[in-house]
């Protein structure tokens, strides 16, 4: 502000913790004629970044706003790692987690776009060791880290791949990191598990006779639990 000689101006924090009253405050200010603007730390505002709310009361409040292109770490990655661009779903941060963050991830398994996350550093290694278990070679991810500052850099392949290089120089496992994932989409042969389907569908609940073929076969359980839900519908 000061280097675009705007002057003194009035700055108020607001986050997530921000309430109701501090939100009208604002609203009232700028009803009396003053122009204000929402700034992020980091990156674009409101992109997993507090802001929402403000935003929602100001558009109640027919206050006129104006939203201007920024750095945001999601496109940003997106564009610099080599997956598919045409078609991609933003998820925030991942779960904490290890049961939310593997139905998360299976869920993201049967999208045929490329997924991103945001991940702190103390869990990415824990994060890749995840994917390396569940879904091996089938996973092409990109981990961005520290877009656009002096330590960026783009780490790209399987989560195995990745994680040995993290473990070659350990302080690659520093800063902010953008983990975007792309499930290969194959032909796969359903017969056995049609068949697992047919001889247990009355004796074995769907979730579990979904973990049971995909054991067998390799197939992912989402798309098995998708595909055995939509033969009971039928029948």
């Amino acid at each position: 502000m000061k280097r675009l000689k705007l002057g003194k101006k009035k700055i108020f924090t607001y986050n997530d913790h921000s309430n109701d009253a501090k939100r009208q405050n604002i609203v009232e200010q700028l009803k009396r004629g003053l122009i204000g603007g929402i700034i992020s730390d980091a990156g674009t505002p409101l992109i997993s970044d507090p802001g929402y709310k403000l935003i929602s009361e100001l558009i109640s409040n027919n206050i006129n706003i104006t939203s201007l292109p920024g750095p945001t770490a999601v496109i940003t990655a997106l564009t610099g790692s080599g997956l598919p661009t045409d078609k991609f779903q933003f998820n925030g941060f991942l779960p904490k987690k290890n049961k939310e963050l593997v139905e998360v991830l299976n869920n993201c398994s049967s999208f045929s776009g490329t997924s991103i996350f945001y991940e702190t550093p103390h869990r990415i290694i824990n994060t890749l060791k995840l994917i390396d278990q569940i879904f091996d070679f089938k996973a092409r991810l990109c981990v961005a880290k520290e877009l656009s500052k002096a330590h960026e850099n783009y780490f790209r392949g399987t989560a195995r791949e990745i994680l040995d290089k993290f473990k070659a120089n350990s302080q690659l496992v520093r800063g902010e990191f953008v983990l975007l994932i792309y499930f290969e989409k194959r032909d796969y042969d359903y017969a056995i598990a049609d068949k697992l389907f047919k001889k247990l569908e009355s004796k074995v609940a769907i979730g579990e006779l979904s973990k049971l073929a995909s054991d067998l076969t390799g197939i992912n359980k989402n798309l098995l639990y998708k595909r055995f839900l939509s033969f009971s519908q039928k029948s």
